[in-house]
C-alpha cells in the first residue's frame, strides 16, 4: 500500500512540474543550414535574385512593392504566463526604380518600440444583456409568420405569389 502511494504521489509531481517547463518557439523567416543571414549586394541583386534565394518575404507593403521585409522572432513561454519574446531580428531589402536592391538594412528586438494599446471600448445604443438575458432571452418567445416585403399576401408573405 505504501509503495501504491509513492508511485501515486511521484506520478502527480511529474505532471504539475511539467507545466513549468519553458517552451521556445520560432516564428517568421527560418534562416537555412549553410546560411550566414540575408544579405544582398546593392546594385547587383534584384528582386528575383532576393525571391531565388530566400523566398517570399513576410511583408510586402501593397501599395509600394519597393521594400521587403523577412522577419524573424524567437519566443520562450512557460505554462500559462504570456510569452516573451527574447530576440526580433528584421531584414528590409530596399529597391529601386529598376527593381535593384539599393540597400539592406537589419533591425533587432532593441530597435523595436513596445505601444501602449488603449483598452477602452466605444459604448453603443442599445441595451446591454447579463449572461443569462442572453442565454435565456429567446425562451418562451413565440415566433412570428414570415412575412416577405409586400406584407402578408405580398410577394414572399405567406398566401403570396412566390
Amino acid at each position: 500500500m505504501r509503495m501504491k502511494r509513492v508511485i501515486v504521489s511521484a506520478a502527480l509531481a511529474a505532471v504539475v512540474l511539467s507545466g513549468c517547463v519553458s517552451t521556445r518557439s520560432q516564428h517568421g523567416y527560418v534562416v537555412e543550414l549553410g546560411e550566414s543571414g540575408l544579405n544582398a549586394i546593392p546594385g547587383v541583386d534584384s528582386r528575383e535574385s532576393i525571391i531565388a534565394r530566400f523566398g517570399e518575404p513576410s511583408v510586402r507593403p501593397p501599395l509600394h512593392d519597393d521594400v521587403w521585409y523577412y522577419i524573424t522572432q524567437n519566443n520562450n513561454s512557460r505554462a500559462f504566463f504570456r510569452s516573451q519574446v527574447y530576440d526580433r531580428r528584421v531584414v528590409a531589402f530596399r529597391f529601386d526604380g529598376g527593381g535593384m536592391v539599393e540597400g539592406v538594412d537589419t533591425l533587432t528586438l532593441a530597435d523595436g518600440t513596445n505601444i501602449d494599446i488603449v483598452s477602452r471600448t466605444t459604448r453603443t445604443r442599445g441595451k446591454e444583456l447579463s449572461f443569462f438575458e442572453q442565454l435565456l432571452g429567446g425562451v418562451g418567445q413565440v415566433g412570428l409568420p414570415q412575412q416577405g416585403p409586400g406584407g402578408p399576401g405580398g410577394p414572399g408573405g405567406p398566401g403570396g405569389p412566390r
